[in-house]
Order: structure tokens, then C-alpha cells, then sequence
């Protein structure tokens, strides 16, 4: 059976369990091969409906020539936005960042270039952005986020962290020097924290985990970006494949499905991917443009199915952490 009719049957059986009134539908169009375009909510920056995550692209299995050929690619190919961070990859802190800065030699001014802050003080959150600038080789980023909100051990006191006295009040300055463009907060846990921040008028981007599965535990879509839509505030969709250091966490035969469930929600301006083959990027480029938005039928029947592997494999409830509330 066709995977279009496999979704509309599906449709059909879960009965309109699901009401995703404020989740779909997105149009795309990608004829030709042509990369799509759209703003970053209020940043009015137009950027394209995927973007590379590279915190993968710093790990021991990738060397800086293929980093290289795999940027150069997706450039080519249309793609703008690359997202990293300080501490990426894990097991080798930094290493995505001095790998980006050689591969965009040439190529900064077609990037939107996003990176992050995990420091909470203004003096620690100065000190990862020179040493992003340094390591990425460039004068300014486009965007940064406070990285994973969501985590309180990270985050423990917002108050603080939003005064002048901290990791706001650096970022703000840094916009203010031209080292910083615009400032976002990204997550994976604690989907009501970002509240927070909305409610602070400083967000101009979110990136959030979202994915056909977790819809049904941290549904950053309805608990925050239904509310962030109506400040436009830029929402950028990640872990779209269930995230994990290497491979496609979610059934592979899934693919197009976890796929079209990202690039298909409201208001998403691009969706991170993260890569660290070329064939992954090739793939990629091979699949997009035959996608098409899914229907409301076709949202009903991703619902079930995500809720048919959470019922299979539970620890995807909490994919990313705790909380989920």
C-alpha cells in the first residue's frame, strides 16, 4: 500500500480521535528543485524551509573536508540557515563550530548562522559568544539562543537570566555592537517555562523538539507555539526524526511521514536537520521536493500512529527529558 493511503485508511480508523486545529496545515511549494523561502516571524529574515543542524558534523565519524563538501552542498542546493552551538558535539565541546568556520569561508554572507549560550551570567554568555565568533570565524552571528530553556539545572532563576546582570543583558549589549542580530531561546523539556519568555517581548526565535511522537507529551506546538504565532515569533522545529547522537531514531519506513509532520505546522519557518553524511544530505535533497502538506486527514492518522509507538516503546514519552509539563 502507498504511504498516502496508508495514512488516509489510518485516517479513517482513528475517527477524528485527534482535534489538531491549531497544528496544521503549512503549504510548500518545492517544483523543480527549488528551495522555498519564508520569514523568520518577526526577524523578517527569509529563510529556507530546511536547515542544517551541525552538531553532529564535529563528531569523531566526520572530518573537516567532508564538513566542507556537506555545506557547500546544502548551500548550493538553497539551503541558508545552519544551526550550532559552544557546546557541540558533546564528546568534543567546540568542535562544530571550528569545523563551520573553515567550510563558510567564502560563503558567511549566504548563511543565517545560529548558535547559542548555555551561560546563564552576562560574563559567561560574553565569553561563549567571542569564543563562537572566534571559532566560527566571523564578526557577527545571526541569531543566538539561550540554549535548552527548558532546563532548570541550566536555568535555574529566568529573573536573573533575563536582567542586564545576565545572559540577556550580555546578548543585548552584543545586538547593540553588531556581534548579535537577533536572540532566540531554544528547548527539548519543560514546554511551560517558555512562557516566560514569551511574556518578556526579547524572543525573536524559537527552536523547539517537535515531531509526529512527541506531539502527544511536550506538544510544544499547542502548549507554546499556538500563543507564539500571535507575538511572530520565528519557530524552527528540531529533533524532527526523534533526535539521538547518530541515527533516525524513529522507524526508518517513517521517514516522509516525521517529515511532512514538521514542515506541514503552522507557522514553522524551517525545519533543523541535523547531518553528518553526505548521503543523509543527499536524501534529503532527493526527498523534499516530492512532499506535499499533510491534509487534516493525514495530521489524524500521524497522531495515531505516533501514539501507537509511544505504546510500543514508552521511553519515547520522555524522548528528550524531564519535564514534560
Amino acid at each position: 500500500m502507498e504511504r498516502r493511503d496508508f495514512l488516509k485508511t489510518t485516517a479513517m480508523a482513528a475517527g477524528g480521535l485527534f482535534a489538531l486545529k491549531n497544528a496544521h496545515a503549512t503549504a510548500w511549494t518545492a517544483a523543480g528543485n527549488t528551495m522555498p523561502y519564508g520569514p523568520l516571524g518577526r526577524t523578517g529574515v527569509q529563510v529556507s524551509k530546511l536547515g542544517i543542524g551541525a552538531a553532529q558534523l564535529g563528531r569523531d565519524n566526520v572530518n573537516g573536508a567532508q564538513v566542507v563538501e556537506i555545506i557547500a552542498k546544502a548551500i548550493d542546493h538553497g539551503i541558508n540557515y545552519v544551526d550550532t552551538a559552544p557546546n557541540y558535539p558533546g564528546d568534543n565541546l567546540g568542535e562544530s563550530e571550528r569545523r563551520l568556520g573553515p567550510a563558510l569561508k567564502g560563503k558567511r554572507d549566504q548563511v543565517f548562522l545560529v548558535t547559542k549560550t548555555e551561560s546563564a551570567s552576562y560574563a559567561g554568555t560574553m565569553e561563549l559568544l567571542e569564543q563562537s565568533l572566534r571559532n566560527l570565524q566571523t564578526d557577527h552571528v545571526d541569531l543566538v539562543h539561550l540554549h535548552n530553556l527548558g532546563m532548570a539545572s541550566r536555568w535555574p532563576d529566568l529573573d536573573k537570566a533575563f536582567s542586564s546582570d545576565g545572559a540577556m543583558g550580555a546578548l543585548r549589549d552584543a545586538r547593540d555592537q553588531g556581534k548579535v542580530r537577533f536572540i532566540g531561546a531554544s528547548g527539548h523539556v519543560h514546554p511551560s517555562r517558555f512562557h516566560y519568555a514569551i511574556d518578556s517581548g526579547e524572543i525573536d526565535v524559537f527552536m523547539h523538539a517537535v515531531n509526529y511522537v512527541n506531539q502527544h507529551t511536550y506538544d510544544f506546538e499547542h502548549k507554546v507555539w499556538a500563543r507564539a504565532l500571535d507575538k511572530n515569533i520565528g519557530l524552527v522545529a528540531m529533533k524532527v526524526f526523534g533526535g539521538g547522537p547518530y541515527t533516525f531514531r524513529f522507524p526508518p519506513e517513517d521517514y516522509e511521514i516525521a517529515l511532512r509532520y514538521a514542515l506541514s505546522l503552522k507557522g514553522l519557518s524551517t525545519a533543523v536537520i541535523g547531518i553528518n553524511q553526505m548521503a543523509y544530505l543527499e536524501q534529503l535533497l532527493e526527498t523534499f521536493p516530492r512532499l506535499e502538506a499533510l491534509d487534516e486527514d493525514e495530521f489524524i492518522a500521524v497522531a495515531q500512529r505516533g501514539l501507537e509507538l509511544i505504546k510500543e516503546q514508552p521511553k519515547l514519552k520522555a524522548a528528550h527529558g524531564l519535564p514534560i509539563a
